[in-house]
């Protein structure tokens, strides 16, 4: 049972996975490889893999190390935490008053706590969005969305991302350009955008236009923004990370909703 109580990254937007782009020019640049000790420990960093609506809050799940505490923290100093069972599942029920902000996975074996890559986002009142938040990556959204999951933004370039059937070719339009990716075999895809730049643009993908709203005030707190709901972080004293998840159209709350991130 879970239980509240202790109190220059950039985004390589324009790099990510290899992707074609129409009328894009320059060089790809590598990203940069996070180091063994990083690695090491993100390999051990509870992976969550659903979101369940129950009652006024949900109930994260996902995998970690047998036997590991797993803890949910914010930038408050508030913590919930559950223990993995011996096939490493957890189990988080969190509470309403956790929903607008950005929650930190970590697993503490003996006394030291390790947080992972990834971020939690939990928003929204009846319909919920939840997410999870990749420091200078494509943020990969667990709840039901439309054609278009999230937009991330860096201060200078944004990069699109959603879901589709495996092998289908996505086309997003934006101010002139034509981003073409195709979806993964588990129907995830990213184009980035490097002519929009990370300020208030129009996209459209299957003949369906979004408003991404730019970016807001770095307070690591959602935001309803447009049509949908805005997180900007503060990922160091100069870099910055807006992450923005479009309404889904008459959506309505549902029981569960659950993706394998990649």
């Amino acid at each position: 049972m879970a239980a509240w109580g202790r109190g220059g990254l950039k985004l390589s937007l324009a790099t990510c996975l290899g992707l074609t782009i129409v009328g894009c020019s320059g060089p790809r640049q590598p990203m940069e490889e996070p180091n063994q000790a990083d690695q090491d420990n993100w390999a051990a960093a509870p992976h969550i893999d659903k979101v369940t609506l129950q009652g006024s809050g949900v109930v994260v799940s996902g995998q970690a190390p047998a036997g590991a505490r797993v803890i949910l923290s914010n930038a408050l100093g508030q913590a919930m935490a559950a223990g993995a069972d011996s096939q490493g599942r957890f189990e988080l029920r969190v509470g309403r008053e956790a929903l607008g902000h950005v929650l930190t996975p970590e697993i503490q074996i003996g006394q030291t706590p390790t947080p992972g890559p990834e971020r939690l986002f939990l928003a929204g009142d009846g319909a919920v969005v939840a997410a999870l938040l990749i420091d200078g990556g494509p943020s990969r959204r667990l709840t039901d969305g439309p054609a278009l999951d999230a937009v991330d933004g860096d201060g200078r370039a944004l990069l699109a991302s959603g879901r589709s059937t495996p092998g289908q070719r996505v086309e997003v339009k934006s101010e002139g350009e034509t981003a073409v990716a195709v979806a993964d075999e588990a129907g995830l895809w990213t184009a980035p955008l490097s002519r929009a730049g990370d300020r208030a643009v129009q996209i459209e993908i299957g003949g369906e236009r979004y408003a991404y709203p730019g970016p807001g005030p770095a307070t690591g707190r959602a935001e309803r923004a447009g049509q949908g709901w805005r997180v900007t972080r503060a990922l160091s004293d100069a870099a910055r990370q807006t992450s923005w998840f479009p309404d889904r159209a008459g959506s309505t709350a549902a029981s569960e909703t659950s993706l394998t991130p990649h």
